[in-house]
């Protein structure tokens, strides 16, 4: 039996994305910028897909720019935005943002002389508003908070910390709201940049968008041509992109359809655990918990994975690089025996209890 539970990671193509993509494939292979009909048929296409995002995001259809996922939309936000202006060199963002988010500050930092003041979280796991407000100074000039918190499933008051930066003049505000989407509400009304990945809400991976209002200056990460506003050269994805709008529809059709559902298998899980499982976070999204156990991590991982069960002990994007976890570390929690469980609606009673069932059998063997 094979039990998928890192859906933080990464989710499955949904059924009817993956139909349309298929079809798309066989017929629309010219490029999206050939000034031919076959060529402008497919630009149609992906500029009415656009247009459909836009209108579920609550926004204007020339704010959307199409990117190859969250860690490129995060890079062009921060980077194409601080490069652009000679002023104002103070940032503010989290210990805990996402890698790219995270990493794009410390290359503005240490290579072009930005200063950065990276907040920890408080004792449930968030940025507050009020840690931003405190942080804020003349010079800011951005603010980048992520919504949802992908290692504890920690959910931050964005809307309310958009408000705060917006009433400070010259600072923009950007979120991550990738791991959040489709899960939690939002609110862009205040926000000037936000970023998300199609592949965490049963997309194609490699495909993912950058929300930024007309007003915020920013300049190219990749130099090219004409495509998305002259922000990002090269050949468009635009299968990928017109697939997209159907794949975020799904997702927010979707947000309180399965809220019972997952409700009933988070409350299995947890019931399911003995004293020997202590709960490092619960109390943010209620598809993803993270423990602790007696087992080292990586041992308890493979020994799951031998039991067909798949999940994870940090964000994949630093799975293969001996780094300390920036979230775990800033909540005193110990990374070497943490693992986080990520479930989704497709997952099933049966799947959480053959995990504790394993999870048992394993701690009694080992612990």
């Amino acid at each position: 039996m094979k039990v998928y539970l890192d859906n933080v990671s990464t989710t499955s193509l949904d059924p009817e994305v993956r139909k349309t993509y298929t079809k798309l494939l066989d017929d629309y292979y010219c490029n999206s910028d050939a000034l031919y009909d076959d060529g402008v048929a497919i630009y149609d296409m992906q500029e009415r897909s656009r247009k459909l995002i836009a209108d579920l995001l609550k926004v204007r259809k020339d704010e959307i720019i199409f990117t190859s996922g969250a860690s490129e939309a995060n890079s062009l936000a921060i980077k194409g935005l601080c490069l652009s202006q000679k002023k104002r060199k103070h940032l503010i963002t989290s210990i805990y943002e996402h890698s790219s988010a995270y990493n794009s500050f410390k290359q503005l930092e240490e290579e072009f002389g930005f200063e950065v003041t990276y907040l920890n979280p408080d004792e449930n796991g968030q940025i507050t508003p009020e840690a931003v407000k405190e942080a804020l100074r003349d010079d800011t000039l951005l603010v980048s908070i992520m919504q949802v918190n992908n290692e504890i499933g920690a959910v931050n008051e964005v809307d309310k910390i958009a408000k705060i930066v917006k009433k400070h003049p010259g600072t923009f505000f950007h979120t991550d709201i990738t791991q959040g989407l489709g899960k939690t509400d939002f609110d862009l009304t205040d926000t000037d940049m936000a970023s998300f990945s199609a592949h965490k809400i049963h997309g194609l991976k490699g495909s993912g968008v950058l929300f930024r209002r007309e007003h915020v200056p920013m300049i190219p990460l990749i130099s090219g041509g004409q495509q998305e506003y002259s922000l990002r050269g090269g050949t468009s994805n635009a299968l990928s992109n017109i697939v997209l709008a159907k794949t975020l529809r799904i997702a927010l059709e979707n947000k309180d359809k399965y809220q019972d559902h997952l409700k009933s298998l988070h409350d299995r899980l947890v019931k399911g655990f003995d004293e020997r499982v202590h709960i490092n976070y619960d109390k943010g999204l209620i598809t993803l918990v993270n423990i602790s156990t007696p087992i080292q991590s990586e041992v308890l991982l493979n020994a799951l994975n031998e039991k067909g069960i798949m999940v994870s002990s940090k964000s994949t994007c630093g799975s293969r690089k001996n780094e300390p976890n920036r979230t775990l570390n800033a909540m005193n929690i110990d990374e070497d025996y943490a693992i986080r469980i990520s479930m989704d609606h497709s997952n099933t009673e049966e799947e959480i209890d053959y995990f504790n069932k394993n999870l048992k059998e394993i701690l009694d063997k080992y612990a």
